[in-house]
């Protein structure tokens, strides 16, 4: 599709006009007010920017009707905020006809993150986060630890703090609001699903009952800011459970335990009836967190089918969420009538100009989100670490997200001559931002293509965004004054003739190697020559490693028919700070759905032809393989030595981290220089 002007015709929700079907959507870490009731002055110039680039509206992370923080019991008793900076970025953001909806959230029920010192809080403002429709529904992290039912008198509390935090945003010139959520296994949420709501009174019991909670936020809404102020409301089609803490894949067959398909119309109509104006649709549940996050792993477009299907049976605006940001997926479910909108989040993170990209037809120059959730959703859950907090609403391909003021891009003071060595993803970055800031930039990659390890990382089928990232950095390059020079391996000693001031070396990694018997063995192979497809495997596959790349090549061989096996020595796969859950959930669940083995706190004793034999605590492993593949790890790989005061390390060849950590590193360095 060429013609995207679908996408940017005008669309009214309730009284507001928007000047096109893009929207924002909320994530966490970008609410303009923080958890503790504070203006958060950063996220100014990223909303701005965005303003800027003709987004049609924007909805922000949730903020929470209750804590308004400093003492304060609600938000609504903060109306300084409101007044005052809230105000004044309305005033800033309007003028380039862009749209902003506050989000406002009851709260995060059994979905509350757990964080240390918890058991240190106030007993009564413990007491006040552990809730839930119904007493003793596990929490979500920790399923040991229980929540207690909200009473009638808090719910009306809540009630009464969305219409009071609302005339408050109208009041400050925001456009509207959206209620956070009947969607992803939050509060609301939660008491809208049978399985998690089990109350006699009149927020329980039937489907009218179950929704009454959100119906009666809609119309305290509409009660304090007249019917004309737009309320949306986050839904989820579908919940995609299985079951507490379990999840289903694209296409399997399952009975739903949340809300399901037949159920949902009918929800959906009560919402409607009470006064909704929108619903920003997606699946999905904190149990199935990988719908309403997608990762990598998912389909683009992957919650179209559900809230195109939701579509026939309501009369306002339906906005779709996840994976839309294909523009010809997206630009086709709203001229077909598919949707009315749709929902853009992390993409827009990655490129703030994504919307004036599409309609200039310079999709080239979009640089892709890949769906690692790396920076903007590292919530990491492994054994022995229910919820490790990390990056929120940041990026991991772009660092200027959020923050825009002390990491905007100016010229060189004094241009120089700078060489790269390295053509992986941070040889690239370091290069392409060199040059923009005025610097005279050669490059030099040993192999004859650019993308280093990145292309073996890229390589399966699941990974096209992947490919898509090294396309729009060769094309950036492509455009820019630097001088590329494959086929070109500098060693240590040639650091001397380069005619260079400064010399980044972004050499890499190299992989791991154990003390093991066989580890070299003639039916090994390393992870990388798997993924490039540089040798062939059998049919029974063991892969040494459950870390991030040893549980994505078990899933690739499963896709292509192998018998797989993981053999982890740690407690638990995939113990890694920073991977999102919404990443290793789908992972897990897909290791699951496919029937891969798993064998964790085994220690690689020794790889036989035929055979891996690992010691476990209930005694000694083995297990058949053809081919082993080895997912171990990497050591940093510094070819040059650091005689040459010249010299910069970059990346893995400094110390080995990943995408998010390399990028960042190279942006660092290119400012500084």
């Amino acid at each position: 599709m060429e013609n995207y002007e679908a996408l940017f015709t005008p669309l009214k929700i309730g009284s507001v006009t928007l000047k096109n079907r893009i929207i924002l959507c909320a994530m966490g870490g970008t609410s303009p007010i923080g958890f503790g009731g504070q203006f958060e002055e950063r996220t100014r110039k990223y909303y701005i920017a965005r303003a800027k680039a003709n987004v049609g509206l924007m909805i922000p992370g949730v903020t929470a009707v209750s804590g308004g923080g400093f003492g304060k019991r609600w938000l609504y008793e903060s109306e300084e905020l409101f007044r005052g900076p809230l105000r004044q970025l309305m005033d800033e953001i309007h003028p380039y006809g862009a749209k902003f909806f506050l989000q406002l959230g009851a709260g995060f029920g059994r979905s509350q993150l757990l964080f240390g010192g918890m058991d240190k809080m106030p007993a009564e403002m413990l007491k006040n986060t552990m809730v839930a429709p119904s007493d003793d529904l596990p929490n979500v992290w920790d399923p040991s630890v229980k929540h207690r039912a909200l009473t009638v008198e808090e719910i009306h509390d809540i009630i009464d703090a969305y219409g009071k935090t609302a005339r408050l945003c109208r009041e400050a010139g925001v456009d509207g609001v959206e209620i956070h959520a009947v969607h992803e296994g939050y509060l609301l949420d939660q008491f809208a699903i049978a399985n998690m709501n089990h109350r006699q009174d009149e927020y329980g019991g039937s489907l009218e009952n179950r929704l009454r909670f959100a119906t009666d936020i809609i119309k305290a809404i509409k009660a304090e800011c007249g019917d004309d102020y737009p309320v949306s409301v986050r839904y989820s089609v579908a919940s995609k459970m299985r079951g507490f803490n379990e999840g289903a894949l694209p296409g399997e067959a399952y009975v739903e335990f949340g809300r399901s398909m037949e159920e949902s119309p009918a929800a959906a109509r009560i919402l409607e009836a009470a006064g909704a104006d929108m619903l920003n649709a997606d699946n999905g549940s904190y149990d199935s967190w990988y719908w309403a996050h997608p990762p990598v792993y998912m389909p683009m477009a992957c919650n179209l089918p559900e809230v195109s299907y939701l579509k026939q049976f309501v009369d306002i605006p339906v906005i779709c969420a996840g994976r839309m940001n294909d523009p010809d997926i997206a630009a086709d479910a709203v001229e077909s009538g598919k949707v009315d909108g749709v929902g853009i989040a992390s993409q827009l993170l990655a490129d703030p100009q994504w919307c004036d990209k599409v309609r200039g037809g310079q999709l080239d120059d979009i640089r892709p989100c890949i769906g690692c959730h790396n920076g903007c959703f590292a919530v990491s859950h492994f054994k022995g670490n229910p919820c490790g907090f990390g990056s929120m609403g940041n990026c991991a391909l772009n660092p200027v997200t959020l923050h825009e003021e002390e990491m905007e891009l100016k010229p060189a003071d004094t241009p120089k001559r700078i060489a790269v060595i390295g053509g992986g993803i941070g040889g690239m970055e370091a290069a392409r931002l060199c040059s923009l800031r005025g610097h005279k930039v050669t490059l030099y990659e040993k192999s004859d293509r650019l993308g280093g390890v990145f292309i073996a990382a890229a390589a399966p089928e699941f990974k096209e965004q992947d490919k898509k990232l090294i396309r729009w950095y060769i094309h950036q390059l492509e455009k820019l004054p630097v001088d590329i020079r494959l086929n070109t391996e500098i060693r240590a000693e040639d650091l001397a003739s380069l005619e260079a001031d400064e010399i980044i070396v972004a050499t890499g990694a190299k992989p791991r190697k154990l003390p093991v018997p066989g580890f070299d063995g003639a039916n090994t192979v390393e992870a990388i020559d798997y993924l490039l497809g540089k040798k062939s495997v059998g049919e029974r596959v063991v892969v040494i490693g459950g870390g991030l790349t040893g549980c994505e090549i078990a899933y690739d061989l499963a896709l292509h028919g192998k018998k797989a096996a993981i053999v982890e020595m740690q407690d638990d796969i995939l113990k890694i700070m920073g991977l999102s859950a919404a990443n290793s959930n789908m992972l897990r669940e897909i290791i699951r759905y496919y029937g891969i083995d798993v064998h964790v706190s085994a220690s690689l004793k020794e790889i036989l032809p035929g055979e891996v034999v690992a010691d476990t605590e209930e005694g000694e492993l083995r297990l058949p393989a053809d081919t082993v593949i080895l997912s171990v790890g990497y050591v940093p790989d510094d070819p040059m030595g650091r005689d040459d005061a010249r010299v910069h390390l970059l990346g893995d060849a400094n110390k080995v981290g990943n995408l998010n950590t390399v990028i960042r590193e190279a942006y660092e360095l290119a400012y500084s220089l």
